[in-house]
């Protein structure tokens, strides 16, 4: 084999070679020396990025040495069209999940503030990170820094839209009442959550086992953005999650155990979700209250009967 022919039709498809024939350089199109023991590497250019290939063997009975780069020019250019691809795919899933939730929005007769606020903020984070993708410029690591955003977000949006989901099944009356292992609900409870503490005093609850599991992770949620420490405890007579964080002000309290939203800017802190777990609670015939004060801290109980 001609090497120096070989190296120059590989060179025309942008390819570099190197080749080494008993420490003889037998063709030459590379820049420098490589670190010996690594296989595969990059190294970077003036022209760019190459991957390097290199590897020793036996022909003949010569020690032939060949090293192999290749342009990651055009990988590059893949991975940003991709980049480019799934902003557009995640402006075109977020247009579609808003018209969806606004029309099921009207069909459960959600309170219209209570989902302005849980759908501003992954749309905005949608938008404003399509916006920086859009800008041009950036390096991979800021592309896929955005991609993660914008993904999280979506997980946000497809959140609020299974809660749309079963508060329009609780509307419709569309409860399946079984015999729930609630043991094995709160164990889920405490591996997603494992700073919460629980007492089970019961083997099984009559319930929708769906619905019940959305009150439970909407209760928790609440109490660990309240408070630093969280119990949760079921036995015949209900469900109770405490907290240890500020309790309610008398206002507030009247205001929820009245059914009312939370007064001025509170919800943020207690009540996210407060509307899905009273309407689950009226639909399997419990009632739902809190219980607040500076000495006990504050419990949403879940009444049975």
């Amino acid at each position: 084999m001609n090497l120096q022919s070989t190296a120059e039709k590989y060179l025309e498809s942008g390819i570099l070679v190197r080749v080494r024939v008993d420490a003889i350089i037998a063709a030459d199109y590379l820049e420098g020396e490589f670190e010996k023991g690594k296989n595969v590497q990059i190294k970077t250019w003036k022209k760019g990025r190459y991957l390097i290939i290199q590897e020793e063997g036996e022909a003949g009975g010569d020690i032939v040495e060949v090293i192999y780069a290749e342009s990651l020019s055009e990988l590059s250019q893949v991975r940003r069209k991709r980049m480019w691809l799934f902003a557009i795919a995640g402006l075109v899933f977020s247009g579609i999940i808003g018209v969806f939730l606004y029309y099921t929005m009207l069909r459960v007769n959600r309170p219209v503030n209570q989902i302005a606020h849980e759908l501003r903020t992954p749309l905005t984070g949608i938008r404003g990170y399509a916006e920086y993708m859009m800008m041009g410029k950036l390096e991979e690591e800021d592309l896929f820094f955005a991609a993660k955003q914008i993904v999280d977000s979506a997980k946000s949006l497809e959140d609020v839209t299974e809660k749309l989901l079963i508060m329009g099944n609780v509307r419709e009356g569309a409860v399946k009442i079984r015999r729930i292992p609630i043991r094995k609900l709160l164990k889920q409870m405490e591996d997603r959550y494992p700073e919460v503490r629980t007492d089970c005093r019961i083997d099984v609850l009559n319930g929708d086992e769906t619905l019940v599991a959305c009150l439970l992770e909407n209760l928790i949620a609440n109490g660990c953005n309240a408070g630093k420490q969280v119990k949760v405890t079921v036995d015949t007579t209900g469900i109770y999650v405490w907290n240890n964080g500020e309790p309610l002000d008398k206002k507030t309290l009247k205001a929820i155990n009245r059914g009312q939203d939370f007064p001025g800017n509170r919800g943020g802190k207690h009540g996210y979700g407060i509307q899905i777990c009273r309407e689950i609670a009226l639909a399997h015939g419990w009632k739902m209250f809190y219980q607040s004060s500076e000495e006990t801290g504050t419990t949403a109980v879940c009444r049975f009967g």
